[in-house]
């Protein structure tokens, strides 16, 4: 799909979800969760369309954007203070 049939595509989601109407709490949820998955599903399809790169994390690890490496490290302790 283009970026533009998937823009649609989010769009129609979101009218057919205020379109409809609930008898009673769980089956309001159920359809929020149905709901917010397909979103989901079409906003990572959508940023793929159009070449957005992930957001970088705060997972440890390397990665590599742009020409820049960067490395999260996990921090086991805080570093002392040291007195000026």
């Amino acid at each position: 799909m283009t970026a533009h049939q998937v823009a649609h595509a989010i769009e129609e989601e979101a009218r057919a979800f205020r379109r409809l109407r609930f008898k009673d709490a769980p089956s309001y949820l159920e359809a929020k969760d149905a709901h917010c998955t397909r979103i989901i599903n079409l906003s990572r399809s959508l940023a793929r369309a159009i070449g957005t790169p992930e957001l970088l994390s705060i997972a440890p690890g390397q990665r590599r954007v742009g020409g820049r490496n960067i490395r999260v490290e996990l921090r086991t302790r805080v570093p002392a203070k040291v007195a000026a």
